[in-house]
């Protein structure tokens, strides 16, 4: 009784993991982009792949962060690229295949020359529409150069993530001040660096959250997505 007790548990524990496993993947996450004031097109890529065994429909939905008046964006899956007002579409991915989720980032104001800087920050929710709660979500993040010269680079990590209060930063000497977005584009909270790199969001309510980057010029350099639990 007792081994045929094991063999249960030990069966149901392969089931709820192999039931976690998603059937895709999307790496970079997050995605930045940076490039010069007078350049009109700056994608910023990202490649997804079908891990599982079978074709799977993946639904996109895209969610506009924070864009300067200058600058649109617009999602290319890897089957169409649309246009500056579509959100959602749906696409499929045959077994073992791949393609590239990429965010534009046009700015409007990059001729004449130097242009006019400009930033923007997207979030992309995917849905494996065979099982919804296989989700993905990823975000896309673009900025010109502030002057001759560079941004710093966008490699600030933050943990825990999720969290239930607070969270801490590292490798954040160039942020100058941050801003909590949530996915419909408001602002939660603003946060001026702090000497330890630790803040408190418990005062949000539980949910999903971007984060914003500044330098000390007030420059967007990065962006990622925060978990509230």
């Amino acid at each position: 009784m007792k081994n045929l007790l094991f063999t249960l548990l030990f069966a149901l524990g392969l089931f709820q993991f192999a039931s976690a496993q998603s059937a895709y993947e999307l790496h970079p996450s997050p995605v930045d982009t940076i490039t010069s004031s007078d350049t009109y097109d700056s994608p910023a890529h990202a490649e997804i792949k079908n891990v599982s065994n079978a074709t799977i429909s993946i639904k996109w939905e895209r969610n506009i962060i924070s864009t300067t008046p200058n600058v649109e964006t617009a999602v290319c899956d890897p089957v169409t690229c649309w246009s500056t007002v579509v959100n959602t579409k749906t696409f499929e991915l045959e077994p073992d295949s791949m393609g590239q989720m990429t965010v534009h980032f046009y700015n409007y104001a990059f001729d004449p020359p130097p242009g006019e800087a400009g930033s923007g920050i997207v979030h992309l929710k995917l849905t494996n529409l065979g099982n919804a709660a296989d989700t993905l979500t990823a975000v896309y993040s673009y900025s010109t150069l502030s002057g001759t010269k560079d941004l710093p680079a966008s490699n600030v990590k933050l943990f825990p993530n999720p969290t239930t209060d607070f969270f801490t930063l590292e490798k954040a000497e160039e942020v100058a001040s941050m801003r909590v977005f949530a996915l419909d584009g408001r602002i939660m909270a603003r946060f001026e660096a702090s000497p330890d790199n630790s803040y408190s969001i418990g005062h949000l309510p539980v949910g999903n959250y971007v984060l914003s980057f500044e330098d000390k010029n007030g420059n967007l350099f990065q962006a990622v997505e925060i978990y509230k639990r």
